[in-house]
């Protein structure tokens, strides 16, 4: 016992001080992140900003943490800030792509181009965002697929947003058969159109005959949807039943206007 409390000024004293120091902190970076998101959620701050926050506060936990442990086992709080500077400078020339992801991430959740929970397309890919790392950005896509997209690219590439506004126009094309006759075709596939009540009114449906590339003719329908409210490819289904049912019917004959035919009368 004695001999243990002569080593207490020691250097290994000093190093399992600080070790202790350190692991006790590193068990308690466990409840860190969790407290400080509910926490930020209570004040009733956006999603992004408070995932921001608990992990800037988390970053800011681990780095006391390792400086506490140097100080305690070096004894020298000065020259463990400035060697701590000298590594964060080396540490950001050596892991360039790794801190320029860091920071895109930042201002990904900053700047909030997209939410979580909105579908973009960013590097050639599709997908539903399902997180914002420090380094990457998740994304979950229609095949269920997931994607991770270094935030450095997200940052930097063109995003396309497809659910920042809530309508979104769609488009089918129908290969209209040889024998179907042409006349009233457009006005009856209107009309089809028109009764939908998944579709947008405002702006209406547009219809039109375009040639194909055998030879032939496609019908052409363009339409705007409310895809938060009602399923794409389930409404896609349904209009192309209908658009078929509108091909095969017969053309409506068109009323004709009785003519009166006029002759000369003979005088009494």
């Amino acid at each position: 016992m004695s001999w243990l409390w002569s080593q207490r000024d020691t250097t290994w004293a000093h190093f399992l001080e600080g070790l202790i120091v350190f692991l006790v902190m590193l068990l308690l970076s466990r409840f860190v992140q969790p407290f400080s998101r509910n926490q930020l959620k209570r004040a009733h701050l956006d999603a992004a900003i408070s995932l921001l926050a608990s992990r800037l506060i988390y970053v800011a936990w681990m780095i006391s943490a390792v400086i506490v442990f140097l100080s305690v086992w070096l004894s020298n709080l000065t020259f463990v800030l400035g060697s701590f500077g000298v590594f964060a400078l080396a540490f950001g020339l050596a892991f360039q792509d790794i801190l320029k992801n860091f920071l895109a991430g930042i201002f990904l959740l900053l700047e909030r181009p997209f939410r979580i929970g909105d579908e973009i397309m960013v590097d050639g890919r599709t997908g539903i965002v399902e997180d914002v790392q420090f380094r990457t950005t998740t994304m979950r896509t229609m095949d269920g697929e997931e994607v991770l997209v270094p935030n450095s690219i997200v940052f930097s590439q063109t995003i396309v947003n497809r659910t920042r506004y809530p309508a979104r126009q769609f488009a089918l094309t129908v290969k209209v058969p040889a024998d179907v006759r042409l006349d009233g075709l457009v006005q009856r596939v209107r009309e089809r159109l028109a009764s939908s009540a998944d579709l947008a009114k405002d702006p209406p449906p547009y219809v039109g005959i375009q040639p194909s590339a055998d030879g032939g003719v496609a019908l052409e329908v363009r339409y705007w949807l409310d895809y938060r409210n009602h399923d794409p490819l389930a409404v896609q289904a349904a209009l192309g039943e209908q658009i078929y049912q509108a091909i095969q019917a017969p053309p409506d004959t068109p009323a004709r206007t009785p003519q009166v035919k006029r002759g000369l009368s003979t005088p009494p």
